[in-house]
């Protein structure tokens, strides 16, 4: 390989690396800005990342490609100092325009390259963030090092990217280069290792053979909005998204002419905003967008098709090596998950003694600095090893965390069998894992005035329990409406004998006397708080997890408590020791 081109390798490898990776980390170091200024009014650097996004795009065009190499470097310091998004979304916020200029100057099979192997790294972190876990946060730094490097040998300034460049990545900030993020739009709510990696190498495939549509870019238009519009038809999706990847990359080359950088980089806000409104709406003023993310994409497609519409350009098609090399790379990276991790799950015999918990894990945050919570969960979950736990606030594919995939790393990493029951967009609600034979008996979503509340009723096989887990609305009439809803729930057949979750709701609340009617809290006494947030002044202090057993059922409470010392996320881990019947 010669040295140009090897140089070129390097940067393509840097420049998709930094384009995925601080789309994510903008976003959702934003995302979880806001959120800390809309519940405790408190002054988060949310809207400083979005001032300094739109300042950096005005700006990469008078940059040199050494303060281009420059930021790329930082970027990476800063994501192996910390995962605090908060504060590394404001760095992302210049890195994501600098890797659009990198962008427009680079063929689109190279860019290929470095967008595979971002998904190489989602792999080995089986489905979370990269820079959450400590040996793929390495990688990452490295592949941004080596891209900073060839970037800062070269002389002259970064061109500014266009309109046309910021719309390709608000499609993909959407979610179409996320495996999981495919898989769960189109209506799979449990999968396992083999099915994720076996999803990565056909999206894999779409981004390398997408410039090969490039020759007929009327046909990659239509693909593009064919395939976005496959969300509408449910598991059609996993083969039209795959498609309208493929065809965003052939449009690459196209949307490389267009102007308008800082109105891109607005797009860009405004498409991830609405994204997160898909979700949130109701909690954040956007109650018109909460459950219309399928329109979404389908409108990003169309404005990213026609950036490119009556543009032609020149492209560079990969050879056979430039395809075989990233792809043989994903596939070690899966060979290598695969003999560390678990296929799927690890199934034990039945026991009398069983460890429940209830759990809020807060969208794979922790309450502070918005730090992903993945790699402190893992190994939280690890030394406690709870046998049953009901999981609120659960993502698998969630624009505002960074696209983590929480019960397909749980299941990789230490073999629990899942049951997920999404809320909202199939990505986002609650899940119940153990390491039995599991089947959902029932499930809901119970009548909200806010964001979606789900319920999800599960059998476990060899122990004969059937558990519901809940997670309940934000104002005290919502919850007592809802609990009225969720005991009917929990008594219909088969009848539950445990009822656990975020109640969101206090002791001496209404919502509670209508579920103690017929069950009882499994702890005598109370602890002195199951949900906290303090900083800097603010204190919120709430006792709203619960566990409660069915009174006429005969098991018998062994121990119970609260891991009040845990801060891996705003709630903290309440259990009890049930001995069964």
């Amino acid at each position: 390989m010669k040295v140009a081109e090897r140089d070129r390798v390097l940067l393509g490898l840097g420049t998709g690396v930094l384009l995925a990776s601080s789309m994510r980390i903008f976003v959702a170091g934003a995302y979880s800005s806001l959120e800390k200024t809309f519940f405790y009014g408190m002054n988060f650097p949310s809207g400083l990342g979005i001032l300094l996004l739109l300042l950096a795009a005005f700006l990469v065009g008078r940059l040199s490609r050494k303060a281009g190499a420059a930021i790329m470097a930082a970027y990476a310091i800063a994501l192996l100092a910390t995962d605090a998004t908060e504060y590394t979304h404001l760095i992302a916020a210049f890195a994501l325009p600098v890797a659009l200029a990198l962008v427009k100057e680079l063929d689109v099979k190279y860019l290929a390259m470095g967008l595979v192997a971002d998904l190489s790294l989602r792999v080995l972190a089986t489905g979370g963030e990269p820079a959450d876990f400590p040996y793929t946060r390495a990688i990452l730094a490295v592949l941004l090092f080596l891209g900073s490097y060839a970037l800062w040998k070269e002389q002259g300034t970064l061109k500014k990217p266009g309109f046309g460049l910021y719309a390709f990545a608000a499609l993909l900030e959407l979610g179409l280069i996320y495996p999981n993020a495919v898989m769960r739009y189109s209506g799979m709510t449990v999968y396992y290792l083999p099915e994720f990696i076996g999803f990565s190498l056909l999206v894999a495939l779409a981004i390398l053979l997408g410039p090969y549509l490039a020759r007929k870019p009327s046909l990659a238009m239509a693909l593009l909005v064919l395939g976005s519009a496959t969300l509408f038809l449910g598991p059609l999706s996993l083969i039209g998204l795959p498609l309208a990847l493929a065809a965003s990359m052939a449009l690459v080359e196209n949307a490389k002419g267009s102007r308008g950088g800082v109105i891109g980089a607005f797009y860009l806000f405004l498409v991830s905003t609405l994204a997160i409104g898909a979700y949130v709406g109701r909690d954040i003023g956007l109650a018109f967008m909460e459950d219309r993310l399928e329109a979404l994409i389908l409108a990003a497609s169309i404005a990213y098709a026609l950036s490119a519409y009556g543009k032609s350009a020149e492209v560079k098609l990969p050879s056979a090596r430039e395809i075989a090399g990233p792809l043989a790379g994903l596939i070690v990276a899966s060979l290598v998950t695969l003999a560390l991790f678990n296929a799927g799950p690890t199934y034990g015999e039945a026991k009398k003694e069983v460890l429940i918990w209830t759990y809020n894990v807060h969208q794979g945050f922790g309450p502070y600095d918005g730090t992903f919570n993945g790699y402190e969960l893992v190994n939280l979950l690890a030394e406690q090893r709870p046998d049953v736990w009901l999981a609120q606030e659960v993502v698998g594919g969630m624009i505002a965390n960074g696209y983590q995939d929480v019960p397909l790393f749980i299941s990789a990493r230490l073999g629990y069998a899942y049951e997920y029951k999404p809320a909202v967009e199939g990505s986002y609600g609650i899940a119940v894992f153990s390491h039995w034979h599991m089947r959902t008996e029932g499930e809901l979503n119970l009548e909200s005035v806010g964001q979606a509340r789900p319920a999800q009723k599960v059998f476990i096989e060899e122990l004969g329990l059937t558990l519901v887990n809940v997670h309940m609305g934000l104002s005290e009439e919502e919850r007592a409406m809802q609990a009225e809803e969720l005991l009917k729930f929990a008594e219909s057949k088969p009848v539950a004998q445990v009822i656990g979750g975020d109640t969101n709701a206090e002791p001496d609340e209404e919502a509670i006397a209508i579920l103690t009617r017929d069950y009882r809290d499994a702890f005598p006494e109370r602890p002195p708080y199951t949900f906290l947030w303090e900083r800097n002044g603010v204190r919120d202090e709430e006792n709203i997890d619960y566990i409660l057993l069915k009174k006429d059922w005969p098991a018998q409470v062994k121990d119970y408590g609260c891991l009040c010392d845990v801060e891996v996320s705003d709630h903290r881990p309440v259990w009890v020791v049930i001995e069964l019947p």
